[in-house]
């Protein structure tokens, strides 16, 4: 119980006449009552999903076509956002355009292939009968025949030699040519079935689905202004995120003068501005190292801080909803909170008018800590005492 709910359960306001006029005491019941710093802070998460535009080869701003509503809760592989894909769908039709007029290529060059290659058979064997022909001539030769008749068998058999050997190179030269060109075919089909898949998952890409279980969060940009369906993003700009609600903390800052009092472990009484009347426990997880300024417009100098939720109810809790915070720096026994104002000082010390049967005296009190426009009082004051405020 904070220490308000101390004062509220221990201590009673009341109204009685005194000489024809109403005084207002307060009954004395000492108990425990925490001391606290107060600050504010912000419920998030520890662990947050951030998504925004897809990686797209070529693309570099993405027009958002569609976007869940902020505060829905989706499921592992459920659409969050997408994007047009105009630009994808254009270039996927010229790609396949451009793969199917490959791929007639390539059928085309192996149906050339296989009638050149049989033509070139024929050539080669064409050629090798004229040699055999020629040789056979050139070797029936006998004493009768003409010296120059004899020379020209001879010179026509070197002539098929050289047809035939001409022959073979040709096929050779004809048949490595094909091989290269149908390799160069084959290489741009597969680079073109490459690009083709990978303009297929850039579309698929332009929808973006929750890679987990959470609820939707927006994320303002520099402007503060949150995003819609239409808007331009560049690849690193982030558009919404998905907390995990089972690692619910809260973000949180202390004043650097007051910050020596706080240590990882206190205590921390939290209210939520969105659910009033309940009231949360939870624990100082850290307090950072350094100092900063708090904000331009507030130039204070204070220290983050991250405290954890005990029981933290994900049915009610989001992030972003404004926490207000009690960090517990030390409980004080046997003590009662009284209004400042019902105080009086004199000679540098603090009494209390007590109301007695005899009329009222001042009583000399012992003030331990204020907080909250009240004094802390540990001595001086007897367990049903009314004090005149």
């Amino acid at each position: 119980m904070s220490w308000r709910g101390w004062i509220a359960a221990l201590s009673a306001l009341l109204l009685v006449a005194c000489d024809g006029q109403e005084q207002t005491l307060l009954l004395v019941k000492k108990g425990e009552i925490p001391l606290a710093i107060r600050t504010t802070g912000e419920l998030t998460s520890a662990q947050t999903v951030e998504l925004g535009p897809p990686t797209v080869k070529y693309t570099w701003q993405h027009k958002l076509s569609y976007l869940i509503p902020e505060g829905t809760w989706v499921s592992e592989g459920q659409k969050v956002m997408a994007f047009d894909a105009q630009q994808q769908h254009t270039r996927l039709r010229d790609l396949q355009n451009n793969l199917a007029t490959e791929r007639q290529r390539l059928e085309s060059q192996t149906l050339n292939t296989e009638q050149e290659t049989e033509q070139l058979e024929l050539d080669l064997a064409q050629a090798k009968m004229e040699l055999d022909k020629a040789t056979l001539k050139s070797s029936n030769v006998d004493n009768l025949m003409a010296r120059l008749e004899v020379e020209k068998l001879r010179i026509e058999r070197d002539i098929a030699e050289l047809n035939y050997a001409m022959a073979k190179v040709r096929q050779s030269n004809r048949i490595a040519q094909m091989a290269v060109d149908r390799e160069i075919t084959e290489s741009e089909v597969e680079r073109l079935s490459s690009e083709v898949n990978e303009q297929r998952n850039a579309i698929a890409a332009m929808e973006v689905k929750a890679p987990r279980d959470g609820i939707v969060v927006y994320i303002p940009n520099n402007e503060g202004n949150k995003p819609a369906e239409g808007d331009q993003f560049s690849l690193i700009q982030k558009i919404l995120e998905l907390p995990d609600l089972n690692s619910l903390i809260i973000e949180t800052t202390v004043d650097e003068p007051i910050a020596y009092k706080v240590s990882a472990g206190d205590r921390v009484d939290i209210r939520l501005d969105a659910i009033p009347e309940r009231t949360f426990t939870g624990k100082v997880q850290s307090l950072g190292k350094i100092v900063r300024l708090k904000s331009r417009r507030e130039p204070s100098k204070v220290f983050d801080a991250m405290v954890t939720i005990d029981n933290p109810d994900t049915s009610v809790m989001r992030p972003g909803m404004a926490a207000r915070l009690s960090i517990v720096e030390r409980v004080e026994t046997d003590a009662v909170a009284i209004p400042q104002h019902a105080i009086i000082y004199r000679d540098d010390k603090a009494y209390v008018r007590v109301k007695t049967l005899a009329g009222e005296r001042e009583q000399a009190i012992t003030i331990v800590a204020r907080q909250g426009g009240e004094a802390i009082v540990t001595d001086g004051l007897e367990q049903g005492d009314e004090v005149i405020l």
